[in-house]
Order: C-alpha cells, then structure tokens, then sequence
C-alpha cells in the first residue's frame, strides 16, 4: 500500500465514531469497565481495518509484512499506547521460485500429457488477480525434481498409512497423494518421507470442503471452488530451523540448514480439479468407502496409473532464504502490578490474502486495543496488571515470532505472564463459538461467554441470548452435553511457546462454522478475501464484535481481577479423567510389564485434594494485604508451570508440558499426558524386539509426570518437605 492509503487507513480508524454502533450515546451509559468493553466495540471499525489490511498480501519475511508491521505500530501509536516496539529476528524463511513455478506433471515418456496450474485462478475479487502473489507452495518443502507411481493415501493419518502397508503396498520411490483435512500437513509428509517416499502431493476433496457440489461454491457461498490450492508450512517443530532453543538475534549462533529438521523430500498442493486428472486414471485396487471422495471418480490405491509407461512427476523449485520479520508489541500499563502480563497476541502474517486467517483477527485485536485505550483516556482507567497486545510475525511457517520472542524472553514471562489469549482468527464461520484452553481457564472463558451478546439474531429469537448459550446447544460437550465443548490446546498457533514450553496458560477463540472437524474450507487459499468475509462469513460484523467483547472481557478479568480466576478444581478434575482413561485403555497392558500406576495415581489424588483446599483457602485471603494477595496468585500462576519438564516429553524436546501437548501423530490435536500415551501406542504397533526400549522409556517418563504432578500439587502450599 502506498503511504498516502496508510494513513487514510489510520484516519478512518481513529475517526470513526462509537455513535455508528449505537443511536445512543454508549459513554453516557457506561457504569462500568466490564459494560464498556463488551458494548463499546465497534463492528465498523473492524471492518475499516480488515479491508485495508487485505489490499495486498502480507507473507512472512518480506516488504509486505514489515509495511503491514509499520502500519500496526503507527495505529497504537494514534492509539495513545505507552509504549510501542518492533522487536526483528532474522530466520530461515521458505519462498517459491519467482521464474520457475512448482508443477506436478503426468508424462508419458517424455511427452507431457497433463500438468496441474501454477497459481489459483481468480474468481471474484480484483486483488486476486495481483501480480504479487506467489506460485502455490508448500513452505519449506524441500526443492527436487522427482517421478514416481503415485499411491493414494487417503489423509494421511498413521492409521491410513498402516492400511497400506497391510495391503502389501510399498511407499519406497513412489509420490503419495493425500488429502488435507484430518491432521497437521507436516505429520503427513514426514510419515510419508520415513516410509521411503519421494514426494508428496496434496489437494482438499470437495466432499470435505465442498459438500454441496462443485456449483454452489465461492463466490457464491463459503464452500471451496474447484481452482483452490491451500498452502501452508510442511516443517514440525516450531520457530527457527537454524537456532533451535535459542533466539534467532543478531548473537545467535546459527546451525548449518543440512543439520536442521526439515523436510528431505518435494512436496506440492494442488486443487481439487486438478487432483482429479492422477485420481481418474490411478490403478491398483479401489480404495476402501470410507477413503472415497466427492469428485465422480472410484478412487484407487495405486501403485502407478492405468496407462502404461505414464508417470506422475513432481518439480519443486522452492528456495530457503534469510529474512527478518518482526512483532509488533503495544503495552497498556498497569496500574498495582505493571509487572505482571496478560498478553493478547494475533499474527498478522499470512500466505495469500488472509481475510479470515489471521487479518480478522488482526483487525479485532486494533478495535480492542482502542476501546481499552479510550477508557483509559475518558476516566482514567488502568488495569491492575499490564495488558500487552501482539502482532506476530511469519507465524504461518511455524510461529516463528512468537517462539523467538518467548525464547528470547523466557525468564521475564515466567515470572511474569499471567496469561495468553490468542485469537488467531476471529471467524471462520458464523455458526459458534470453538476455543481451545488449558484446563486452567475454563471456568472463566465460559463465564465470559455468558456475558457476550449473541450476534446471531436467529438464534437471540430461539432464546439463546449469549454467545455461550449458542455454543452449549450447537457444540456440547459429548460426556457432559450441558456444557459447551472445549478443546484441549494443542499446537498450531502462537500460543506453542507459552503454554508448550513455558507453562503459561493459553487459549485460542474463533467463530467457526457447523463442520466440527474440519477448518475454514477457504484456509489458505486465494480466495480468503475481504469480499469473503464481507459479503459470505459476517455482514455487519457483528460475528467478528462478538469475538472481539469476549477477548476484551477475559483480557479484563485476568488484568483487573485481585483474584486471578484460575480454575485449580477443574484442572484438577480433568487430570483424573485423563489418568482414568489411560488406566481404562492401557491398564492391562501396564499391568502386563509389572509396571504400578500406584505413585501416579496417588500424585493426582494428592493434587485434587490440594487444588480443593486451596480453592476454599481463597475466601480467607485478606485483600487488603497487596503482599498477601500476591502471594496467593503467584502460587497459582506456578501450577501451570510445573508441568514443565525442561527435558521434554519423549523424543519431543520442544514440547516441555507433561500434562497437555500435541499428539505426535497431528500437531493440530492435544491429547493429555502425550508423552505416555504416543508410548504406549508404539509399544502397541512395534515389533517385539523394540519393546524393552520403549517399556524404558514409558517408565522413566512415568516417573517424570509423578513428580511434576507432585510438584503442582506442593506449589499451592508452601511446603519443602
């Protein structure tokens, strides 16, 4: 954008007047800071800011972002925030060739009979048709020039991947063709390179993200077109490849790139229409029913095609390069306990054009930060404790900036952070509310959610007046259906370095859609655009309003709150549940190697009954005592951190927390006590001669989660004996 649309951007932002929202005037009526948070956020300005932030595209690392990361800055500065900082790391970045696009091929020989398209059509909005736009890539996808029998594998879960192999089908030398939509893309092409393949091609099935038909798609509804090709990062691990644990500052002591853990093997999204040219004409035998998808084929396995002597070819010119990217940090200080953090994040990076991933999130996070800034310029108001408002950099390659910035900054957030609320969208649907949390926040993020206005006017007329009532009928919980479902925090946004290595607890939010499993059907494609969100996903944003009083609400509560309202029985509670279902599921097993969950189990007992008494030791806290109220939260803020295991889960050493984390099987999904439970699962499918090593392994982690559920239980006492 030029400078001139820079500032009108900002202009129109800082002029525009709360009176839009209401015919009355909101500040009249204002009695409180909770009343003035949820009513004050203005749907126009949200929309004002999303449409200039997606005039162009914004990818990590480049001209583009750094202007979009100038522009964030400039808008707190207006803003009236006491301090504003772009804080730069210099990280191996990935891009697609500018000359030679990345093409999967069918060849006959040497002659070409088919090759798949370099860019994503455009269908609606003019931006789509920008010249700037990269080739359809796969971040960090390794270079190489490759051809092979294609074998189709469904999505590429383990359990897929088994089926082939007792089918008898050899991935060694061969392309494997996958479909997005169950699990991390990363999980699905490092099993595929383990299992000897040499590239991978992945494309989305109509009948996951275009269930309607291929007619009724965008720009005529949400459903994805048959010319889109999602992108996104292929590497596991978070942060920089080349200064792992450590910062990536100008200091930094960078590993050579053949030493880090990326991908080895080309990789390569397609579209769906273009997917259909290898599924058509693939041999081998039918793919079972439940792998058939929605285009008007018999979907086979492969090995190879129907046509003998074709080949499938995949050329991958995709370059990794040194680039900077910066986060851009605005603090609202607090006025007790500026030393303590409640941190609101959203990266503002993105692949294509971003409307819905991350920019609607973006754009909530600018419209927060100014309602908490202009109460604070009306009344006086601060938070008790500092609030801290983020924009990341290249998170979409593996939340590089904010895992730069938590390495960079460990020792003060773990002292120091209260907590992490990340939204990193704000929509991608308007059918309910889907959080991801710690158990630790639970409680509050559903009184929260209690107190938001339900932004659907059919579902205000049903008598569900709040957010949460819409969440608890359209997504309950399958074991308590009263309640709303909430998922465990797992990896695939910013909050990985928080809660996963630091033990700061985190929560992500959005607005999504009725498919409970699949993401935003537009993800990363082309056509996540303004128009998108404008016209399709939330007219009037009223949708993306109602996220944004919900993040201000929790953001209120953890900065003004003498009491932080940490959820020590609930946490509690899960964990019994979790070590019940590992008893249930693998207790003969267990049993099976002589191996007592007894220590285990008495380490959970001692921590429900310490989290219950501590709950009640709370109505005793003398909150005239600023050191006695102290005190009391600084015990529950160490809960949290004491599931950290600075050795990491099993063969996991990033992922530190013993209690939540990523499954290894989809880096998208949380599991509790993952590091157990990924060991048992390969203790169930290893041969027997790896069995005495990971019967090891499961034992001393075993006694690692012991202790360190011991320890949360000690924190909320001040015992050393």
């Amino acid at each position: 954008m030029a400078l001139i649309t820079l500032m009108f951007g900002i202009i129109v932002l800082l002029c525009s007047e709360t009176k839009e929202l209401s015919k009355r005037s909101l500040i009249s009526e204002v009695t409180d800071i909770e009343n003035y948070i949820i009513h004050s956020v203005n749907p126009l300005n949200i929309r004002h800011i999303l449409r200039e932030l997606t005039k162009q595209p914004g990818l990590g690392g480049t001209a583009e972002e750094m202007e979009r990361a100038e522009w964030i800055a400039e808008i707190w500065r207006q803003q009236g925030m006491d301090e504003v900082h772009l804080t730069p790391y210099t990280v191996l970045l990935s891009y697609p060739s500018s000359t030679q696009p990345n093409l999967v091929r069918l060849l006959n020989e040497d002659k070409v009979m088919w090759v798949s398209a370099v860019k994503q059509k455009p269908l609606y909005a003019p931006e789509e048709a920008l010249p700037s736009l990269p080739y359809t890539f796969n971040g960090y996808a390794a270079p190489g020039n490759v051809s092979g029998d294609v074998v189709y594998a469904n999505y590429g879960r383990y359990e897929d991947f088994t089926l082939l192999a007792e089918k008898g089908i050899n991935l060694t030398s061969r392309i494997v063709l996958a479909r997005y939509g169950k699990i991390f893309r990363g999980n699905i092409a490092k099993m595929a390179e383990d299992r000897g393949a040499v590239g991978v091609v992945f494309f989305s099935d109509p009948a996951d993200f275009a269930p309607n038909g291929s007619v009724f798609v965008y720009p005529h509804s949400s459903f994805m077109p048959p010319s889109a090709a999602p992108f996104g990062t292929t590497k596991l691990g978070s942060g920089d490849p080349l200064t792992p644990f450590y910062p990536a500052v100008e200091s930094a002591y960078r590993i050579p790139e053949e030493e880090a853990s990326l991908l080895k093997i080309p990789v390569q999204p397609i579209s769906y229409e273009d997917a259909w040219h290898i599924l058509s004409i693939m041999g081998g035998e039918e793919a079972p029913s439940s792998w058939q998808g929605g285009l008007n084929i018999t979907y086979r396995l492969g090995p190879g095609l129907v046509h003998a002597g074709w080949t499938t070819h995949l050329d991958v010119n995709n370059a990794n390069t040194m680039s900077t990217t910066h986060n851009v940090i605005g603090v609202f200080k607090g006025r007790e306990e500026p030393d303590r953090y409640v941190i609101l994040g959203n990266h503002y990076d993105g692949w294509l054009l971003g409307a819905v991933d991350p920019l609607s999130g973006t754009a909530a996070m600018l419209e927060l930060s100014r309602v908490f800034i202009s109460f604070h310029n009306e009344t006086g108001w601060r938070p008790r404790r500092s609030l801290v408002f983020i924009g990341w950099g290249a998170e979409e390659y593996g939340f590089l900036g904010s895992l730069e910035w938590t390495e960079q900054f460990g020792k003060q957030l773990s002292d120091r952070a209260v907590t992490y609320l990340n939204v990193d969208m704000a929509i991608e649907g308007n059918y309910t509310l889907r959080t991801k949390s710690t158990p630790l926040l639970i409680d509050a993020i559903y009184e929260s959610a209690k107190k938001i206005p339900n932004p659907d006017v059919d579902e205000v007329a049903a008598g569900r007046l709040s957010v949460y009532d819409t969440w608890a009928a359209r997504r309950p919980d399958p074991l308590e259906p009263d309640i709303p479902l909430m998922q465990l925090i797992a990896s695939g946004s910013d909050y990985q370095g928080f809660q996963h290595s630091l033990g700061i607890p985190c929560m992500d939010t959005r607005y999504t859609h009725d498919n409970v499993v699949l993401g935003d059907p537009m993800y990363h494609t082309l056509y996540e655009t303004f128009a998108l969100v404008d016209e399709i996903y939330d007219q009037g944003f009223h949708f993306h309003t109602a996220v944004t009083a919900l993040w201000g609400h929790l953001a209120l509560v953890f900065s003004d709150s003498q009491l932080l309202p940490f959820s020590l029985v609930t946490y509690a509670e899960f964990i019994m549940k979790a070590v019940a279902g590992i008893e249930d599921d693998y207790g003969e097993l267990i049993a099976s190697q002589n191996i007592s969950l007894k220590y285990f189990t008495d380490a959970v007992q001692k921590f429900n009954e310490s989290a219950s008494s501590f709950t009640k030791k709370l109505n005793t806290v003398d909150l005239k005592n600023p050191l006695a109220v102290r005190h009391i939260n600084d015990q529950m803020m160490m809960v949290e951190r004491a599931f950290i295991d600075p050795q990491g889960i099993p063969g996991r050493p990033h992922d530190n927390h013993v209690v939540t984390a990523p499954s290894k099987y989809d880096g998208y999904s949380g599991m509790p006590f993952p590091g157990l439970v990924d060991t048992l699962i390969a203790i169930k499918e290893a041969s027997a001669e790896s069995h005495k090593e990971l019967w090891r392994i499961f034992s001393h982690h075993l006694a690692a989660v012991t202790h360190f559920v011991n320890t949360a239980g000690k924190v909320l006492s001040d015992d050393l004996w």
